[in-house]
């Protein structure tokens, strides 16, 4: 066990005991290890799902923590949990190759839908108010998250987990609108 690694144990023992402070540091420390052991978990070709999985497993870890035993090292227990979140990413991937766009230079821009602004004002009316208030700072406003945490109240990581499942709730509301919209 490396320093880092004891000091990210201590930072998790004092968060369990109440510590706010502790429990972020220890986040901030845990998040680039997450990463790199979400890519280490994923084949090349759903290397794009790597930031997906850091943020399920940093929720897990967060409404897990406290079944966390303190007489264990740390880090193989959040090592479990991005394993099991980078197989769940994977079994709900298609089987279809990945293929950045950016990857075909002669695809040309798509045209734009005088209707897009009225369609997302829809889909976020479909969303919580706080919820419709992030996505449209930081999505339409282009707000820092530097900007958002304060503007919300959310410590980084919590900012990243709201955002993360308020993109992922206007992305189920979209699918649903489509599913619905009757074809011409």
């Amino acid at each position: 066990m490396t320093g880092r690694d004891d000091e990210i144990e201590a930072l998790m023992r004092k968060a369990l005991d109440g510590d706010r402070r502790a429990y972020a540091a220890c986040l901030q420390l845990l998040v680039p290890r997450m990463r790199a052991m979400a890519s280490h978990d994923l084949p090349a070709q759903h290397g794009h799902l790597a930031e997906d999985v850091v943020q399920e497993a940093l929720l897990s870890i967060h409404l897990k923590r406290g079944s966390w035993d303190r007489n264990r090292p740390l880090l193989p227990w959040v090592r479990v949990i991005v394993k099991h979140k980078a197989i769940d990413a994977l079994r709900k991937t298609p089987s279809a190759p990945h293929e950045p766009v950016e990857d075909h230079p002669g695809l040309d821009a798509p045209e734009v839908d005088p209707l897009a602004g009225l369609h997302l004002e829809q889909a976020l009316s479909r969303l919580s108010p706080r919820d419709a208030a992030l996505v449209r700072e930081h999505a339409l406003g282009g707000a820092d998250p530097e900007t958002l945490s304060k503007d919300f109240d959310l410590s980084p990581g919590a900012l990243r987990v709201a955002l993360h499942r308020a993109l992922r709730r206007l992305a189920d509301a979209a699918r649903k609108e489509e599913e619905w919209t009757p074809m011409s």
